[in-house]
């Protein structure tokens, strides 16, 4: 059997994504005073290689499995927590500042938790949305806000197309320029070369609007097993705005980028109930970056797993 969903502009939804994560891109970065250096950087230098790193980090990348008829109807809603794995940097991926010359504090968090909330709606779309708590932990507050729509395109047998639209707004505030680790050393020391005197509070803004497919499968011999593959197309739209008091005094300067990503994403869910499922993602970004100025453009890209524990709540089909 072959069932097509209803037909949906589904361009103009994922372009009405993007114009609202853009549009409150663009009024946050008209807002920035005119006494703060405002300088674009190239889409491979380290400083934005570190940007889109963590914006990667921040995609969402599991869509649940097709639900059962009875929890697609309007208003059913899913409820969800998301843990993401992030890797450990090295003290050379960590040397970004100043076009690959300066050591920046990035090991900060070594998890990614945040709910999600999903809320069934007609024509046979979810919308989504999932945030951080904005709550100071691990040395920096998070103040993100993701979004988006999904719906099955095609259904045939027991194999699903999705599509899903989703952006993010918002920032991370830490002290990345100036960690309290160097400010145990004399200013001008060899460990403090940059003259910090308290800690920065610096602010990295991660925006981002797109799009991916997904498609998955129950395995035959263990139909309560779906795994699923996606692949997705992501524009990026990132700044960091440095707050390092220094002995000279207050050093601010806002670095922004913007351009394209590319990511891929392979797991499984596991039905423990018609309502409650487990995912299980292996999430992977090429992100191009020249280290230092005039270094060849090499791939470092960003590699972890996901977990997602969900549960859905919904009502009886209406009956006609």
């Amino acid at each position: 059997m072959i069932s097509f969903t209803s037909r949906l502009p589904i361009g103009k939804i994922t372009g009405l994504i993007m114009f609202l994560g853009i549009t409150v891109s663009g009024s946050i970065v008209a807002q920035t005073s005119s006494a703060i250096p405002n300088l674009h950087i190239s889409f491979d230098r380290p400083e934005a290689w570190a940007l889109r790193r963590f914006d990667a980090a921040t995609l969402p990348s599991t869509m649940l499995p097709a639900a059962p008829e009875e929890q697609r109807s309007a208003g059913a809603i899913s409820v969800g927590l998301e843990t993401d794995w992030l890797p450990t940097l090295s003290v050379a991926q960590e040397t970004v500042g100043f076009n690959g010359t300066k050591f920046e504090d990035l090991n900060k968090a070594p998890v990614l938790i945040r709910p999600v909330i999903g809320v069934q709606l007609p024509w046979n779309l979810r919308a989504f949305a999932t945030a951080p708590p904005p709550i100071s932990t691990f040395g920096i507050k998070p103040r993100l806000f993701a979004f988006g729509l999904e719906r099955p395109l095609l259904e045939r047998g027991r194999w699903t197309l999705d599509w899903q639209g989703y952006g993010q707004v918002g920032s991370v505030k830490g002290a990345f320029t100036c960690p309290q680790s160097v400010l145990a050393f004399p200013p001008g020391s060899s460990e403090n070369p940059t003259d910090c005197i308290a800690l920065s509070a610096d602010i990295a803004s991660l925006h981002f609007a797109g799009m991916q497919f997904q498609v998955s499968h129950p395995l035959p011999r263990l139909p309560k097993l779906v795994p699923h593959a996606s692949v997705a197309g992501t524009f990026v739209d990132v700044a960091f705005q440095s707050h390092a008091p220094l002995t000279i005094g207050l050093a601010q300067t806002r670095q922004w980028t913007r351009g394209g990503m590319f990511s891929t994403v392979g797991g499984a869910s596991y039905l423990f109930t018609r309502r409650i499922a487990f995912t299980v993602d292996a999430f992977y970004a090429p992100l191009a970056v020249s280290r230092t100025q005039g270094a060849p453009v090499t791939n470092d890209g960003l590699f972890n797993l996901r977990g997602l524990l969900s549960c859905r709540f919904g009502s009886a089909p209406q009956q006609h």
